[in-house]
């Protein structure tokens, strides 16, 4: 008889008949799932247990990203010099003690909106050397072809529990009030950190840390990842439009948003969640999808299409009312969401693939630590503007002015000459050299 599962099996060249890659795809998974429920209960505690400003609000998003901007690219440098998997674990470690000082001050009855912000600092500190050393691990295991199929797999799995974990977070949240929900984040860092911990490949002493002149300082190894990105059109290009994304986006940050959906739209907390959730579908939908439309277009042009579709969602929000009812409310903001993010998926698959591979193994840190420093230095400043936006003109206003902002995003893509590129690399010819 038959295996009804033979189709199942993986192919020989499959990344996934890699046992460490199944491993940190398991911890990113289990982590992600988690921190949907922080993204939602961190706005929540502010807005229904400290009733905080909206300004107020607004500067949790600049708390958890302001560390990207002062830390990113000397962490780079810092991981370029040392073994990437002991920084996973202690990170994961970390978040979840950081994590459990939230429930903790709640139950002492001393929660308040600078714990709040303190929290999230150092949650952001360890999200971003966790960042910075995954996307430089996983180029160590697997290479080439590979790579681009872990990167799309990576994204859909990303997207799968930005799907699920919004609407069981809002279900948490809405039934264990978000302080003590937030435990649930913390125990899966935990067993993020435990299965990174299994994961075996053995990691080589980083080049720069073998072969460096010992006169070298970190500061003109930090200068040297940015220089690659500066001097590299594709690379600039890239980073500037999601410079621009960014800080349009961060002046309608995702705890505005539900600051808004909760005192403008008046929906409730299980609703809010489903909302932001069902939207990523979109994401899992172009992650999947990729491939088909980079045959078709190429990856230039379909890297560039995302960037054009992800403006729709604080556009289209700002003209939603209370007045319209809640289901057509539902109903608009999760079609807004899935093309938002459908574009989102595009943009981030074939950019995160493309710069892993046109990129040297030696500045691969660096080259990620800048480029996020440089992709996230908007998400604070914009954060900054949207505070003042919101506190003065409401929240409304403060999405019509992202919405026109994120337009010109896809600019700096469109002068690039990004366009031009049909395929991604195979890692050898770029990424190789030194």
């Amino acid at each position: 008889m038959r295996n009804p599962f033979t189709r199942l099996r993986l192919a020989a060249d499959d990344p996934f008949q890699n046992p460490d890659v199944r491993l940190l795809f398991g911890a990113q998974g289990i982590s992600s799932l988690g921190s949907q429920i922080s993204h939602i209960a961190f706005p929540l505690i502010a807005i229904d247990v400290i009733h905080a400003s909206n300004g107020s609000i607004a500067l949790l998003e600049m708390a958890f990203l302001l560390p990207f901007v002062l830390f990113g690219i000397p962490a780079g440098a810092l991981l370029d010099r040392r073994t990437r998997r002991p920084v996973l674990i202690a990170t994961d470690a970390a978040r979840m003690a950081f994590l459990l000082v939230v429930p903790a001050a709640y139950v002492a009855g001393v929660l308040s909106m600078p714990i709040l912000l303190v929290v999230l600092f150092f949650v952001g500190a360890c999200t971003l050397l966790y960042d910075v050393a995954h996307q430089s691990y996983l180029p160590a295991i697997i290479r080439g072809p590979q790579l681009a199929t872990a990167n799309g797999r990576l994204m859909a799995m990303e997207s799968a529990t930005g799907g699920a974990g919004p609407a069981l977070a809002g279900i948490a949240v809405g039934r264990l009030t978000g302080p003590i929900a937030i435990v649930i984040d913390s125990f899966s860092f935990l067993i993020s950190a435990l299965m990174v911990h299994r994961v075996r490949h053995v990691e080589e002493l980083p080049e720069v840390t073998l072969q460096r002149d010992q006169t070298v300082s970190i500061w003109s190894e930090m200068r040297e990842g940015a220089a690659w990105i500066w001097q590299h059109p594709h690379l600039r290009g890239n980073g500037l439009a999601a410079l621009i994304f960014n800080f349009f986006g961060g002046v309608a940050s995702s705890a505005l948003m539900i600051a808004y959906f909760r005192r403008e739209l008046e929906l409730p907390t299980e609703l809010i969640g489903i909302i932001i959730g069902a939207g990523t579908f979109g994401l899992i939908l172009s992650t999947t999808t990729n491939a088909l439309f980079v045959r078709r277009f190429g990856m230039g042009r379909t890297l560039i299409a995302g960037g054009f579709l992800l403006p729709s969602m604080p556009l289209f929000f700002a003209f939603l009312d209370r007045s319209m009812g809640t289901p057509l409310i539902a109903v608009i903001a999760v079609v807004t969401q899935f093309v938002a993010l459908f574009g989102a998926g595009l943009f981030h698959v074939n950019q995160i693939t493309y710069r892993q591979l046109i990129t040297p193994s030696r500045l691969l840190g660096r080259m990620n630590a800048s480029m996020k420093t440089l992709m996230l230095l908007g998400l604070p400043l914009g954060a900054v503007v949207g505070s003042l936006i919101a506190e003065n003109f409401g929240l409304r206003a403060t999405l019509v002015v992202s919405a026109l902002g994120v337009l010109v995003g896809p600019l700096p893509l469109l002068l690039s000459g990004i366009a031009h590129v049909q395929v991604q690399p195979d890692g050898l010819s770029g990424g190789e050299t030194n």
